[in-house]
């Protein structure tokens, strides 16, 4: 995949913490977000609000999020199963960068045979919690079912979604678990104000070629993405052929950087 601009939130991680899988405190190792070997190789080219509530921004170079977050019990047992993640990133990879109809589709669509959803899942919620840290007090049960690999009743509140990030896409990797987007408008006959708050997005992996997010269930139908939560009902090691029709999305260029994950507006695309 070619280089791309990059987000991910400021902000340090110390060596020994609070384990976001397990929420024990120990020595934390670093949590590669996406997986190093789905294209995630270098820096990430970052941007983020600092101290002083002005904006940094990186180089643009290819590369993910990578923050200390897992005890060694957790990442020993979760992190095999980012071989079915790195599968299916280069499974799309091809798909958008091989196929005769490159650049002409706004979906991919057809048939995963002999995958295993269920550990696809584990892999990039495993990752999220990196990004966010507070998942697992509101979310115990799903934090659980990931750190076990056992199947559970997909939760109700919590929507994992996906979707295809075309080749050159600009990439997003960031937590916001539990925040609130602010949005206000002013009506032009009275000039009068009004607010409306919704969630952010509590976890985004953009990151071509996949687009994965976990968010409230009441975003589900402002984004374009494919609601996937479902797969939580099936086990690590449980084969399936899935039948899939991925939207293909983007993220608006902005003139100098990336946009930080409340102002975050996904547009069709074309792969």
């Amino acid at each position: 995949m070619t280089g791309q601009e990059g987000f991910r939130p400021t902000g340090r991680r110390d060596r020994t913490g609070r384990c976001t899988l397990c929420g024990n405190r120990a020595r934390l190792t670093k949590a590669h977000v996406p997986p190093r070997a789905a294209f995630n190789q270098g820096s990430f080219a970052w941007g983020g609000t600092t101290e002083d509530n002005s904006l940094g921004y990186g180089r643009p170079k290819l590369g993910g999020a990578s923050l200390y977050a897992h005890c060694e019990a957790c990442r020993a047992r979760t992190s095999p199963w980012d071989d079915e993640y790195i599968r299916w990133a280069h499974c799309f990879a091809g798909h958008l960068l091989r196929s005769q109809w490159k650049g002409e589709r706004t979906h991919i669509a057809g048939e995963l045979t002999d995958v295993r959803p269920g550990r696809f899942i584990r892999a990039a919620i495993a990752g999220m919690t990196a990004l966010t840290p507070n998942l697992i007090d509101s979310h115990s049960d799903l934090v659980r079912a990931v750190r076990e690999g056992i199947p559970i009743q997909a939760p109700q509140d919590m929507r994992f979604l996906v979707a295809i990030a075309s080749d050159g896409s600009s990439a997003h990797v960031e937590g916001s678990h539990e925040a609130v987007v602010v949005r206000m408008s002013q009506d032009s006959d009275s000039g009068e104000w009004a607010t409306a708050t919704t969630p952010a997005a509590s976890a985004v992996i953009h990151f071509a070629p996949l687009s994965l997010l976990l968010a409230d269930r009441q975003l589900v139908d402002s984004l374009l993405h494919v609601d996937c939560t479902e797969w939580l009902q099936l086990g690590v090691d449980e084969i399936a052929n899935v039948r899939i029709a991925f939207p293909i999305v983007d993220l608006p260029r902005t003139p100098t950087a990336p946009v930080p994950i409340s102002m975050l507006q996904f547009i069709e695309a074309r792969a």
